[in-house]
Order: structure tokens, then C-alpha cells, then sequence
């Protein structure tokens, strides 16, 4: 299998100029709570000596990255509030279909409450940019997150998706020898992550042309969708050698064997129950598990701590995606519960050395595979 390493180069780039803002993918519903409410703004929580309030607005929930997401923040900020780093937290997970019309609200409701710091995974990299200035001019740090944004004010932490997409193809065209027939599945479509993934696959499909896209689908980035999606063009199409996704593979699997059909090259998910099926299939034919880490919500959460202390942090981030090769794929699969998704383990001092490496155009840092499911 072809493996393929972000260079330093591309990431000296990325860092450096801070200029590419990539995006996120997103899909869901539900609404959830954690912490409690706040009652102190920025400056009087400085003056007072109180430690700081951090509210977390996610717009989406329906699907297991988010949901992963959602438990590290909750984990490390519960960690946090009990080593007395921040005084109390709160997530709240807008309701549909990734509306940025419903997080608008829920983010001006958080802003009732005066936290510190405003973390967001935004559902639209324009349409939250009102509110997130009335934050700002109300003195709450802001963080966007898994996501690029159109907002002066806001400091944002993403991963390279153009990295995700190119990891999500290459090894796969490579495995199936560079001819044959694939399949494409999309991310959330309308989402300028998706429209920047999209973009690099039909580039990184130009230069195999003995590779044929005999069909597109909307998979949305997860399984159940995907599955639903594929299974719905089986019948019209020929043999398919490879699907090309964005961590929907093991969705994609099943609609194969629900087809009677051999499960081709695939992009898997990097949660427990993907990585196990790709062990225990004993699959080898170029399929990689590949996503965005769920685990930047932790950053973020470092990135909000050290900026109310006033330290150096660049205004735009990127962060090393989650890529799961044949050689790690059993270390990840051993520890991670069937719903749980691959994420690094983001300490403080690791969040620290990766904004030196920002900072400096040097390599990124390579958190350790975690030993134990968090």
C-alpha cells in the first residue's frame, strides 16, 4: 500500500502563512447540556481572581465524530474544572440539520450567560460571523474549531482537509493499481470543507486516467448514510473497484455484502467498529481509515485557556488529521469502543509544542496513539 506523510513543507505552509482556511464536515441532530450556567464576563472574572467559564456550541450532533467530540471536550474540561483550571463548562448542541440559523440562537443564548471563552463548531463559515462579532465586542475569547470561518475577531483551529482528501484517495487508487472503476462519496455538500475535498479528489482523480467515476453519492461522512447511498447505485452500475469517501467505509462495506457484491478499496472510518471489520476481513487492497480528530475540541480548549492568559497564539491553526495506516490500524482498533472515533490526545504541553511548531514553520507535532479507550 502506498503511504503517503504530510511534509514538513506542506505544513510550514499551512502554519506559516495562515492563510488557508480549510473547513469541516458536519451532520445531525439532538441537544445536550453539560456544566452549568456562568455569571462572570472576561475583564471582572480577570479582576475578581475567578477562574474562567468556557461554553462550547456545536452545530450538529447526529453522527459519532461529533459525538466523540463532544466526550473529550467533556472529559478534559471536567479534568480542567477539577484541577481548578476553569470555574465551570457548558456544551450545547444545536438541534437539525446543521442549521446555522439555530446555532445563531443558541450562541446568543450562551452569551446571556457571559462565559470567558466561546468555543465553536460552526455550521456555516459566514452565517455565524454577527454573532460571533457581538461576542467578540462583548469580551469573550472565541474560538472556531474543525472549521474555517469568516470572522475577523475569532481565532481558528482546523485540520488540513485537503490532507484528508488526499490520504482518503491516493492510497486507494494506488491499491486497486490505478485502474478500474470507482465510486465517489461526498461529505456534506454545500460545506466549504466539502467543496475543498471535493475539489482535491476530482484533481487527485485527473491524474489516474485509467480510473473511472461511474457514479457520485452523498454520504454525508457517515456510515449509515453512506450505505443507504451506494446501495441505492449498485444496480447501475458495473463492477466497482474502489469507493472513494471521507471515513464512510465501513457503511460502504455493508451495502457491498447487503449487494451480494466483493467489498472493494474503501475509505474506512477511524472509529472502533470500522477498524475491527478492517481487521478482521483481513482486508489489504489500498483501504486506509482517514479522518478529521475529534480531539481538536481539546485544543481548542487549551487554545481558550492560554489565550485568557495572554499568551502568543497565531490567529489561524492547523492540526494533524487522524490517519490511520494498515500498521497502527490494530493499536487503534484495540482501544477504541465501536462508536468511538480516533482522536490524539491533545495534554496542554502537547497543544503548546504543536503552536511552537505553528509558530516556528517546523514539523508538526505526532501525538502518541492513546493506550487505553478514553
Amino acid at each position: 500500500m502506498m503511504r503517503i506523510r504530510p511534509t514538513s513543507r506542506h505544513w510550514r505552509a499551512a502554519s506559516a502563512a495562515s492563510l488557508t482556511a480549510l473547513a469541516v464536515l458536519a451532520a445531525g441532530c439532538g441537544a445536550d447540556d453539560s456544566g452549568t450556567s456562568g455569571t462572570s464576563d472576561t475583564a471582572a472574572a480577570q479582576t475578581a481572581g475567578e477562574k474562567p467559564f468556557i461554553a462550547l456550541s456545536n452545530g450538529f450532533i447526529g453522527n459519532g465524530w461529533r459525538q466523540t467530540m463532544i466526550a473529550k471536550f467533556e472529559e478534559a474540561a471536567g479534568k480542567a474544572q477539577a484541577d481548578g483550571l476553569i470555574s465551570k463548562y457548558k456544551v450545547v448542541n444545536a438541534p437539525g440539520e446543521n442549521s446555522a440559523t439555530e446555532q445563531v440562537a443558541q450562541i446568543k443564548s450562551l452569551l446571556l450567560q457571559k462565559p470567558d471563552a466561546l468555543l465553536i463548531d460552526p455550521a456555516s463559515p459566514t452565517a455565524l460571523k454577527p454573532v460571533i462579532q457581538q461576542a467578540c465586542s462583548a469580551g469573550v475569547t472565541v474560538v472556531v474549531f474543525d472549521s474555517a470561518i469568516d470572522s475577523e475577531c475569532a481565532y481558528v483551529l482546523q485540520n488540513s482537509f485537503v490532507d484528508w482528501a488526499t490520504y482518503a484517495a491516493k492510497p486507494l487508487l494506488e491499491g486497486i493499481g490505478g485502474k478500474g472503476n470507482v465510486i465517489v462519496s461526498r461529505g456534506v455538500v454545500g460545506s466549504q470543507p466539502e467543496a475543498e475535498m471535493l475539489e482535491t479528489t476530482k484533481k487527485i482523480l485527473g491524474e489516474y486516467p485509467g480510473v473511472k467515476t461511474v457514479a457520485t453519492v452523498n454520504g454525508m461522512c457517515d456510515g449509515a448514510t453512506a450505505q443507504k447511498a451506494v446501495l441505492g447505485v449498485l444496480s447501475s452500475v458495473p463492477k466497482v473497484d474502489g469507493v472513494v469517501g471521507c471515513g464512510d467505509g465501513y457503511g460502504v462495506a455493508q451495502a457491498f455484502t447487503t449487494a451480494g457484491k466483493p467489498v472493494p478499496a474503501v475509505t474506512f472510518e477511524t472509529n472502533g467498529r470500522a477498524l475491527n471489520y478492517w481487521k478482521d476481513n483481513k482486508i489489504d487492497n489500498g483501504s486506509v481509515a482517514v479522518m478529521s480528530d475529534p480531539g481538536q475540541s481539546v485544543a481548542a480548549l487549551w487554545q481558550a485557556l492560554d489565550l485568557l492568559e495572554k499568551r502568543d497564539i497565531p490567529k489561524q491553526m492547523t492540526f494533524p488529521i487522524v490517519l490511520v495506516e494498515q500498521k497502527d490500524r490494530d493499536t487503534w482498533a484495540s482501544i477504541l469502543k465501536p462508536d468511538e472515533y480516533a482522536a490524539w490526545p491533545w495534554t496542554r504541553e502537547l497543544f503548546r509544542e504543536q503552536v511552537k511548531a505553528v509558530q516556528t514553520g517546523g514539523a508538526p507535532v505526532q501525538p502518541p496513539i492513546p493506550t487505553a479507550a478514553g
